[in-house]
């Protein structure tokens, strides 16, 4: 893995989520990094065609238990997970230690909501970026002034937002090249996951930058057929133009092995697992399921899911 961390032998971004954890709970598990990250996002979040939520996996903090009412999104972060209402109001519920809930802005004005470590990211009508929570690596501060983007995806201690002119953003944490590293321009859609983020260009390629630890970067695809990509903690995955989805990077809880056969119409890549939606809008989820967040997959009928990750 990347970074030089010397008690650990973590890099900068992997010693604050151990850190964090030990402060948490009061201990540290052993075991090498990728499993400690890996395992502390481990809910999944969709939005059913009534416009419910149901959550299931992980609930410790109650990110799990959703808020009644009518939703048109929802985003699974670290511990807490935030709803765009059928109003266009978000809520949020779950962990607040970095007022990551509470904080959640007022207003019915938005059209999407991104959760992801201990922050979240919203783009309103007017197209501007507004992000609250934790901000120890300038991720919610330096949230650009700008009223020109459609899009937006948050990460492990960064986000990026995707420009009306298919120009791409990002700020926060840069510790394995998350924001340096990230495309310029011509990018249609992306997905940030803890330290790395992918995309598809608009030419129906798959663009991917941070760290490399499991050939992130190196193994992606590199045909023209494609028409979303996300990141997870150290796994990628994408959806073809033909519905069928192609993953790599890290295999050890089958996240990249296991990835279902057959055509598919929306893909959320999570820490170490991963959930899709078929044509008839049932959900197939796969790799970890230490906490229920493959196998306790509802049987129902989904608009939109989202798989939590996190670094």
């Amino acid at each position: 893995m990347p970074g030089t961390g010397t008690d650990l032998g973590l890099g900068d971004g992997r010693w604050r989520l151990a850190l964090s954890f030990v402060l948490a709970c009061g201990v540290l598990l052993a075991g090498p990094a990728g499993a400690l990250a890996s395992h502390d996002s481990r809910h999944v979040c969709g939005v059913k065609l009534n416009h419910e939520v149901a959550c299931w996996g992980q609930d410790d903090e109650g990110q799990a238990t959703p808020k009644p009412g009518s939703f048109r999104a929802v985003s699974a972060g670290y511990a807490f997970t935030c709803g765009l209402k059928t109003s266009d109001k978000i809520v949020c519920w779950g962990a607040n230690d970095y007022d990551q809930k509470s904080d959640a802005p007022d207003g019915a004005n938005f059209r999407s909501v991104s959760a992801g470590g201990n922050h979240a990211c919203a783009v309103t009508q007017s197209d501007e970026i507004v992000c609250w929570g934790d901000d120890g690596d300038n991720q919610v501060s330096d949230a650009p002034n700008a009223s020109n983007f459609r899009s937006v995806s948050s990460g492990g201690h960064f986000s990026c937002g995707v420009k009306n002119n298919d120009d791409v953003v990002c700020w926060g944490a840069d510790d394995y090249n998350q924001l340096n590293e990230a495309p310029d321009s011509n990018v249609r859609s992306l997905s940030v996951g803890t330290y790395t983020g992918c995309g598809v260009k608009t030419n129906d390629k798959v663009v991917c930058w941070g760290d490399e630890s499991y050939s992130y970067k190196s193994e992606a695809p590199n045909a023209a057929n494609f028409k979303s990509a996300g990141s997870g903690y150290e796994h990628s995955c994408a959806l073809k133009l033909d519905g069928k989805i192609t993953c790599w990077g890290d295999d050890g809880y089958n996240q990249v092995g296991d990835k279902p056969g057959g055509t598919f119409r929306d893909l959320s890549v999570g820490s170490a697992h991963s959930c899709a939606i078929k044509p008839n809008d049932e959900i197939v989820c796969w790799g970890s399921d230490d906490e229920g967040q493959v196998s306790d997959a509802p049987d129902a009928k989904f608009r939109s899911v989202d798989a939590a990750t996190y670094g």
